[in-house]
């Protein structure tokens, strides 16, 4: 996992790692898989309000409750991601932002050791300018509010080397989904492992 930056422990860079790839799936399970299985997860941070080497332990849990998690993911845009006018077709782009942003929320299920899982509710994009072939792409995605059932994450898709804006959006996701159930139960006590070490 040396490919994945950041400050996130080396083992919980491997789990969502290894929830974005179940997520992403095949051409033959998943819708989108053939342009999911080129986005690269480089980048998983935690940013914390208060040092927690300075807390209590019940208040060390409260506070890892106000953590923000942030992933930062990579792709390039290819002639099949687009439409007609060879800019990122608005449905890719979509797509992208449902992978990454929920790699962001799922971070901090594991960071939290809660269920960093759900179904997408709703989805509030915004196209600021168009995305051209061989553009390379960074996806920063960062939690705004998990609480209970309730997660939402923003995504940014920017250019990769200048930083250019070219899509905004808001993602919110629900806890549920029975096909999930058993993934959520193995990265919970992964991460209960995770965490009882550290």
């Amino acid at each position: 996992m040396a490919h994945i930056q950041g400050n996130l422990p080396l083992a919980m860079k491997e789990e969502n790692e290894r929830f974005f790839r179940h997520f992403v799936g095949t051409p033959q399970t998943s819708y989108g898989a053939d342009v999911g299985k080129n986005i690269k997860l480089t980048g998983a941070n935690v940013f914390l309000p208060v040092k927690l080497e300075e807390l209590t332990e019940a208040e060390a849990q409260k506070a890892k409750r106000n953590a923000e998690t942030e992933t930062i993911c990579e792709i390039e845009v290819t002639k099949d991601m687009c439409n007609i006018y060879g800019t990122l077709h608005g449905g890719c782009a979509a797509y992208i932002i449902d992978l990454c942003s929920s790699t962001a929320i799922v971070c901090y299920g594991l960071y939290t050791a809660t269920d960093g899982t759900g179904v997408s509710s709703s989805m509030n994009i915004h196209w600021h300018r168009p995305i051209t072939v061989g553009k390379k792409l960074k996806i920063i995605s960062n939690t705004v509010f998990v609480d209970g059932l309730i997660r939402n994450a923003k995504s940014e898709l920017r250019d990769l080397q200048t930083n250019k804006l070219y899509v905004s959006a808001v993602h919110s996701t629900l806890a549920g989904g029975s096909r999930t159930a058993a993934l959520r139960k193995s990265s919970k006590e992964k991460a209960e492992k995770i965490n009882a070490k550290l």
